[in-house]
């Protein structure tokens, strides 16, 4: 295990990122909120909703209202330490789970939330990265605006990060060319005053070192500024964590905790929206009111200006079918009034599906698994973390690659998955689903996206034997052709909705993922990663063919928890429920802010660019506030 010298190119001190002293200022009671005159109320205290909020409340003007769900959790060891996780403990997830998936044989998946202030940004992985340049421009075709592209987006991203720069001989496999063009990117590309710290691992085990070779011996190399516009390759991805505090940046104590004391800046914890009012006016439906539940009783709070939902893929398409706006179908059904017959609420549900390849690894070799098998070195890492903010604790795993479509595949297999996905293309019918296919088209072509992402996980994480250590690498699928929906269940505000994460019901994504799998499980015999691997564990040596492989894969996929798209920012003939403002079709004053408005998936964790969007809809807003006075 080797550690790395981070160097750090703004001072921490200076990010206001709250070692947490701050007490929420919410109000006494439910009664009292809803007694305040708000400009702005934002539904959901989640990642987006906590970085919008707190940018509104920057108007001293204005008075904003914050609606979570769950509690805020300041100085929370199993939020802040790295090491530590609040995934399926009710105090921080929602614990929803998916409808049984037909393409995997009828299993029911977990879908982790976020439920607290910060929602998912507080128990995600905490990786930070970007996708693509090529895949933000795609979103200016959806959105029929130049403002979501890249270069409109880039501000952004910036604005919400402080980049913690690391050496350049971080991991293997960087030229001295790439080292130094990465010296300049960070200039232009990377954001040095924003509120989210992003920085890498100080420390990294000598198995990953092998493995980023054997990737680079495979035709994978090393990408040193992933940040830059072209995100394929391997890379020691950035993490959103505060290496000076050694806990997790989030948004939370970051975008939340900067505003907790202004007073025109209040926050409801225990607070579940059931639904949204309106007012018929000559531009649409008006939101006027937000209608919430604590402790069983029912309370309604008012907005002057806009109602702005922030509950995320999976809420916000119940939340609006709640409020009459969904399919009108499935509306009557449960016995809502339908306000705007919009049958693409809640469809186009997109996730990354990723399946693990374990290997058990020779004696001696270090992982996070020394934790798990040595109670005495974890005591001693745990009393290092509390003394240092070092350690063990404050490290996760950083490996993740993106990879091109002629990086996995030969050829022959490439055309192979060509003919697939053409044939599926072909039957596409609507709008939205023909225009994100020509999108994905062309990028199987574009040596800048990646169709497959690979993530190094050095800890067993199926069965795990006593004393072992091991190796996993998650190879998943980056812009699934399978889609799903969320609809609600019932009239029942406070129901989990109906969600089909639609996972391989796709033969493309199936044939795809199985290359990718094979992808992986051949680095297990190349070197110098294989020097290390006593055996493979998982899928079972014994599967060699791709029958057993793919019964392995619909056995053992999950999701990233990165659900996207079921509110999507596209014309509204074309399958959109937002405009490019965010404002939902048939309404003046309704906006969608989460990842809920990503209209294709991108080859990357979603929590960067849910930041970036909070940030421009902050704008928006503003703008937009400024424009009516």
């Amino acid at each position: 295990m080797r550690y790395l010298s981070v160097i750090v190119v703004i001072a921490l001190s200076s990010v206001r990122q709250v070692d947490c002293a701050c007490k929420p200022r919410t109000a006494t009671s439910a009664a009292e909120f809803v007694q305040v005159p708000f400009d702005y109320i934002v539904v959901g205290g989640g990642t987006a909703g906590t970085a919008l909020s707190a940018r509104l409340a920057e108007d001293s003007q204005v008075t904003v209202g914050l609606i979570e769900a769950g509690e805020i959790h300041l100085n929370d060891p199993n939020i802040d330490v790295p090491a530590n996780s609040g995934i399926g403990n009710p105090s921080y997830d929602w614990l929803f789970s998916s409808t049984p998936q037909a393409g995997l044989g009828g299993r029911v998946i977990s879908v982790p939330r976020g439920k607290m202030v910060g929602g998912s940004s507080g128990i995600n992985g905490m990786a930070w990265g970007r996708a693509s340049s090529v895949e933000y421009d795609a979103f200016s075709a959806f959105a029929s605006s130049s403002n979501w592209s890249w270069s409109g987006l880039l501000p952004y991203m910036r604005k919400s990060e402080t980049f913690c720069l690391v050496p350049n001989n971080s991991y293997p496999g960087i030229s001295e060319e790439a080292a130094e063009k990465a010296q300049s990117d960070f200039q232009h590309v990377d954001g040095f005053s924003g509120p989210i710290v992003a920085s890498h691992n100080s420390l990294v085990f000598d198995v990953v070192d092998q493995m980023v070779k054997s990737l680079n011996g495979n035709g994978v190399q090393t990408n040193v500024e992933p940040q830059a516009g072209n995100a394929t390759g391997v890379t020691n991805t950035l993490l959103s964590i505060n290496r000076t505090a050694g806990v997790r940046s989030y948004a939370a104590t970051t975008y939340y905790c900067s505003h907790a004391h202004d007073l025109n800046y209040h926050v409801i914890l225990n607070a579940q929206a059931t639904r949204i009012h309106f007012r018929t006016s000559a531009h649409g439906l008006t939101a006027i009111s937000v209608e919430f539940v604590v402790g069983g009783r029912t309370y309604v709070a008012n907005a002057r200006k806009e109602v702005i939902l922030s509950t995320g893929s999976i809420q916000t398409p119940q939340l609006l079918e709640l409020s009459g706006i969904g399919n009108s179908t499935i509306l009557k059904k449960h016995g809502i009034e339908t306000l705007i017959d919009m049958p693409q609420v809640g469809e186009n549900l997109q996730e990354h599906t990723f399946v693990p390849v374990q290997w058990q690894l020779k004696q001696g070799v270090q992982t996070f698994d020394i934790l798990r098998n040595n109670a005495t070195f974890a005591a001693e890492q745990q009393a290092l973390y509390n003394k240092t903010h070092g350690g063990l604790m404050a490290a996760t795993d950083s490996l993740i690659a993106f990879l091109t479509l002629d990086e996995v595949v030969s050829p022959a297999e490439g055309k192979n998955l060509l003919d697939i996905f053409d044939t599926e293309a072909a039957a596409a019918l609507s709008p939205l689903t023909k225009l994100q296919n020509m999108f994905r088209r062309q990028w199987f072509a574009d040596s800048n996206a990646a169709v497959v992402e690979l993530i190094q996980w050095t800890k067993g994480v199926i069965d795990p034997a006593v004393n072992e250590s091991y190796a996993v690498i998650l190879g998943g699928i980056v812009h699934p052709s399978s889609k799903g929906s969320v609809h609600i269940n019932s009239s029942d505000p406070l129901a989990a909705p109906a969600i089909d994460l639609g996972l391989l019901t796709s033969e493309f994504d199936q044939q795809l993922l199985l290359q990718a799998i094979k992808f992986v499980q051949k680095l297990g015999t190349t070197q110098p990663f294989s020097n290390y691997v006593q055996t493979r564990t998982n899928p079972d040596p014994s599967a060699q063919s791709d029958e057993d492989l793919l019964a392995y894969i619909r056995g053992a996929a999950s999701i990233g928890d990165h659900s996207i798209g079921t509110a999507p920012i596209a014309p509204q003939n074309q399958g959109g429920v937002v405009d490019h403002t965010l404002t939902v079709y048939g309404t003046s004053n309704l906006r969608v802010v989460d990842a809920s408005v990503i209209p294709i998936h991108i080859a990357a964790h979603t929590q960067a660019t849910v930041y970036a969007i909070a940030e421009m809809a902050a704008d928006l807003i503003k703008q937009g506030n400024a424009e009516s006075q």
